[in-house]
């Protein structure tokens, strides 16, 4: 019953966005095999994070790792300029979980691009899998207590294409990115609370998500520490419900190369804003924040 529910019929729209995205990583590493064959290294590395956020409330711990193959300008830089990973991750929050696996090609150090499909099972508790009527449904924290005991099992599904460019100017490091995701999701519908981007969607629908950061060195420790933080702001479009949200606020990224006992890499994490536009939270400021480690 799981195999018929994750490999049922594909939409027309999901199948052009999945054929295309196969051709691209297809013909952008075979082009690489011609013009730059790979020379450099190849690693392995595991990673573990836990991730809240408030606005709405969420926890989520994640596992996951990935295989690298990496060019020789990374090590001629000093970071991985050129690489292409094939990693997989497992979610679980104490609404749904969720288990994903991607590859994610870099070409150049101001581009790369990440096609990746994800499974969601939803536990009947916690606010997942719920259903609301229609497009102008109200889905803040007091229409979802509201809802408390109407949540189904159920499973989903989501087809994801994510470009992110980078360039510098001056110290300002600026990174957009752009999520393209199609969603599936069983339950009595037609809309369903999504709750990574706070919206609505049917099954069958497609998300758009675009964040734009700018972001300085705030300072270096000791032991080299890498302090990251800038404004960002960022838009998300729901397109059968026509739901869009603007935010902004400020993002901090902190990690130290050297390991805190048997982790590598350890990482922190944040952001808090204010929602500029949004049917449920208007004015309502919002935080998330995580840590995380290599290993």
């Amino acid at each position: 019953m799981i195999i018929i529910n994750v490999l049922s019929p594909i939409p027309r729209l999901a199948l052009v966005l999945i054929v295309a995205a196969i051709m691209l990583l297809t013909g952008v590493l075979s082009a690489r095999a011609e013009n730059d064959p790979v020379t450099g290294t190849a690693d392995t590395v595991y990673q573990t994070d836990v991730v809240a956020s408030l606005n709405p409330e969420g926890l989520m711990f994640i596992l996951g790792g990935f295989r690298r193959w990496s060019g020789p300008l990374d090590r001629e830089y000093g970071i991985p300029s050129s690489s292409n990973k094939l990693g997989f991750a497992l979610g679980v929050s104490p609404a749904y979980a969720k288990a994903s696996a991607y590859d994610e090609w870099q070409p150049a150090i101001f581009a790369q691009i990440r096609f990746q499909f994800d499974v969601y099972r939803f536990f009947g508790a916690n606010g997942a899998l719920l259903s609301f009527p229609g497009a102008d449904s109200k889905f803040g924290k007091n229409e979802v207590d509201e809802l408390s005991g109407r949540e189904e099992t159920g499973w989903g599904r989501r087809v994801l294409l994510q470009p992110v460019f980078t360039a510098k100017a001056g110290p300002v490091i600026i990174r957009n990115t752009t999520d393209l995701a199609y969603y599936w999701f069983n339950g009595r519908g037609p809309y369903f609370l999504e709750w990574e981007y706070d919206t609505l969607l049917k099954d069958g629908d497609l998300l758009m998500n675009n964040r734009t950061a700018f972001l300085m060195a705030a300072g270096k420790g000791s032991r080299s520490d890498t302090l990251l933080a800038g404004p960002f702001y960022e838009f998300t479009h729901g397109s059968d419900a026509d739901i869009t949200r603007h935010r902004t606020g400020v993002q901090v990224y902190w990690t130290r190369p050297e390991p805190i006992g048997s982790f590598n890499k350890p990482r922190v994490y944040a952001q808090v804003g204010v929602n500029l536009h949004d049917r449920n939270r208007d004015s309502e400021a919002f935080l998330g924040a995580g840590l995380g480690f290599d290993f």
